[in-house]
């Protein structure tokens, strides 16, 4: 019950509400910007295609190839009319079922313009016409004409001029093409189905280019082969009607699947929004309202073989790679340029196109891409940007970021999978951008908010809590909780000598402001080298380093940090009357201690405990003793590394501690203006007592009184030595049962 009151008062209303507000412009900017996001989801769906599997071709269709080669055999394009009735021919002899020329033939063959030139000056000359049609033979139309009856099953292509959606105007008709059908005219649907009322704007035609009137009749039927880019200029659907005429005409490959399948009936729907479905031999085609199929495009190697027209002409190809088949006639020579941009071939062959729709139809494996898919992705969107808004104002960062990647690829899995299965293809673009977008805003708004909330937070607790404590605490709530780890630590103490007598004589007023002036200044010292203040007790600082953040030499950071705080208030005896006669004393120990959350369920505390905590407050304490500001144990003196101008004072024994600990008065560092002759003399003197040396040590130690008079450990050094003269010490030693 906590744990679930805890994560409902985590919750954000402002960052849920933000999210909502800014989900409703992302849909207002995906009406106003519908081209940008079209653009993206053409892109979107070439990746989609180009992940799956490819679906292999029927088989049931090869392309005769107007390719280098046959051009370098039979000469350049376009070829005599004849070379095309000798390809018509061969490719009857191979049993082809049907024949589909991607190519136009508006005009006619220039060998049978100069045909035509040199029978009228044969007629002037007197002879008859079958004189003439006996010397001169058939002409090369003609020869082609011949060629497709013989054959039955020829489809023959045609350009319109331009087309465009009804209502809109077109160019003016240009040379060449004719603003009515002629007969026989192109293929047409059979059968219209019309819904109540007008319909939708239809793609529509100005004029035409039928082939000649003589190549028109001689074929099974004609269909116009023009493609529409979309409006990143690739090619990824065919126009399954233009209305030209007034009669709906069909194209080049639905031509050829009519032939293929004996002139089986094909009906258009039409309603208000468009065309609403288009059907062949009983077989649903999927369009949307401007009659286009999306093309399911074949990959993979060869998914259609080529043929060089050349080696079929001359009869070298093997009879069953093209018996029952559909053939295509088209350029695939790059000299040509009948080329075009798609998303599984960034150079085909348009006839390959053609192909391609064809093998749909063979199939009926129909990409489909229709009103109800733009819906899917709509509501998709607004779901996975309530689900992004709710994610990102409950969770943390990183909970919310995994949401939305799980998210992201569920529904990428989900578009993939209706591909794949169905055909149907949804769009990925608006809801994948929306939700990142959500997640960049929401996060960034509430990392921001949070922000400042906990920098308000920290400026109000650093008052009562250590900085870093506060940052673990803001960082990880989890943390807040009883328990400790084992660490190794610096600890410091640090008091004010005399406090007691001065307290009593001072007015309570003045004392509090002189303690505010000095723990600032010292507290400052101990954040700005890393430390944690744990506890101000009245004039005393306790403090520790390498935790709860690591540091790389803790005894180092507290050593700096001791001798920063001892210049401090001697820049504070000069500045400050009130310091005149203000002493501290430091003591610091390093080892191995318990930190963590410390205390009872309702009121815990950020602490240490240890033998190295009551030690370095043994050691605070001794400084009094010893006359000396800073005291430090030997393992602090040794890990803190060189740079110190210091002395050991050999072993103390304190209370509550069962061993002897060497102890280290450090007077300063290298270079700061102490001399670190007294010092080294000193430790000199102390090693020629461990050495049995003791005349010598006495020698030097009275050397080092007369040079400092007041030196209280050599004061003590002479004194234990004088003690005992028959006995003297080979260590120093001193035991305290008080602090």
């Amino acid at each position: 019950m906590a744990s679930a009151q805890s994560a409902r008062g985590r919750f954000s209303w402002r960052t849920f509400l933000f999210g909502i507000v800014l989900l409703g412009f992302l849909f207002v900017a995906h009406d106003r910007f519908h081209d940008a996001f079209e653009r993206m989801d053409l892109i979107a769906y070439d990746l989609q295609i180009n992940t799956i599997t490819p679906h292999p071709s029927s088989g049931a269709i090869a392309i005769a190839t107007i390719d280098d080669r046959s051009i370098a055999q039979l000469g350049q394009w376009p070829w005599p009319r004849i070379v095309l009735g000798q390809l018509v021919n061969a490719l009857n002899d191979y049993k082809v079922k049907v024949i589909g020329f991607d190519a136009i033939f508006s005009e006619a063959d220039k060998g049978d313009v100069s045909r035509s030139d040199i029978s009228q000056k044969l007629a002037e000359l007197g002879l008859t016409g079958n004189s003439i049609r006996d010397v001169l033979g058939p002409s090369n139309d003609e020869a082609f004409a011949k060629a497709m009856k013989a054959q039955g099953q020829t489809v023959l292509g045609y350009a319109f001029q331009t087309h465009h959606l009804k209502g809109h105007v077109g160019a003016a008709t240009t040379a060449g093409f004719i603003d009515k059908i002629r007969a026989p005219g192109p293929l047409t649907y059979g059968i219209i189905r019309r819904a109540p009322g007008n319909p939708h704007d239809l793609i529509e035609a100005r004029a035409y280019e039928p082939p000649t009137a003589l190549l028109n009749d001689s074929a099974n039927s004609i269909g116009f082969f023009d493609i529409d880019a979309d409006v990143d200029g690739e090619m990824r659907t065919e126009m399954t009607v233009i209305h030209f005429d007034g009669q709906f005409c069909v194209p080049l490959f639905l031509a050829v699947t009519d032939a293929f399948a004996g002139g089986a009936p094909m009906m258009l729907g039409l309603d208000q929004d468009g065309v609403s479905g288009v059907a062949i031999a009983g077989v649903r085609i999927p369009v949307d309202d401007d009659g286009r199929m999306l093309v399911n495009f074949r990959r993979g190697v060869d998914p259609f073989p080529y043929y060089s027209i050349s080696d079929i002409i001359n009869h070298k190809i093997a009879p069953e790679k093209l018996a029952g088949k559909i053939v295509l006639v088209g350029a695939t020579a790059h000299g040509l340029g009948d080329r075009a941009v798609t998303p599984v071939n960034p150079d085909m062959p348009r006839v390959e196109i053609h192909a391609n729709a064809i093998d749909n139809m063979l199939q009926g494996d129909f990409l489909r891409r229709p009103i109800e898919a733009q819906e899917i992705s709509l509501v998709a969107t607004l779901l996975i940007g309530i689900a992004m808004s709710l994610g990102v104002a409950w969770l943390s960062a990183m909970s919310s970021a995994m949401l939305g990647v799980i998210l992201l690829v569920g529904y990428y899995a989900y578009a993939q999978h209706r591909l794949l299965h169905q055909g149907l293809v949804v769009g990925i673009v608006f809801p994948m951008f929306a939700a990142f977008l959500l997640y960049m805003f929401l996060a960034g708004y509430r990392y921001i908010t949070e922000g400042r909330e906990k920098r308000y937070l920290r400026n109000v607790f650093e008052h009562y809590l250590d900085p870093d404590v506060i940052s673990a605490v803001l960082d990880s709530p989890e943390g807040l909780k009883l328990g400790g780890e084992k660490r190794h630590l610096a600890i410091l103490f640090a008091d004010i000598v005399s406090f007691t007598k001065r307290a009593e004589k001072t007015e309570p007023e003045d004392l509090l402001a002189l303690l505010n002036t000095y723990m600032t200044s010292m507290i400052d010292v101990i954040l700005k080298t890393g430390g944690v203040v744990d506890k101000l007790m009245g004039d005393g600082i306790m403090a520790f380093w390498g935790a709860p953040n690591d540091l790389e030499n803790p005894s180092r950071s507290a050593l700096d940090c001791a001798l920063k705080m001892l210049e401090n208030l001697h820049e504070l005896q000069k500045n400050d009357p009130r310091f005149a006669d203000l002493d501290i004393g430091i003591g610091i120990s390093t080892g191995d201690v318990v930190v963590g959350n410390l205390g009872g369920e309702k009121r815990f505390d950020y602490s240490v405990i240890g033998d190295t905590v009551n030690f370095s407050s043994r050691l605070e304490g001794l400084t009094r003793h010893f006359k000396v500001h800073l005291l430090v144990s030997r393992q602090t003196y040794s890990e803190a590394g060189a740079g110190y101008i210091a002395r050991e004072l050999g072993l103390v024994k304190v209370k509550g501690k069962e061993l002897f600990v060497p102890i280290v008065h450090v007077a300063g560092r290298d270079n700061d203006g102490v001399d670190p002759s007294f010092y080294r003399h000193f430790s000199d003197a102390l090693s020629m007592i461990r050495a049995g040396d003791v005349f010598s040590a006495h020698q030097e130690l009275i050397h080092l009184s007369e040079t400092r008079p007041d030196d209280t450990p050599v004061r003590i050094y002479l004194n234990k030595l004088a003690a005992d003269p028959d006995h003297p010490p080979t260590e120093m030693v001193f035991e305290f049962e008080s602090k």
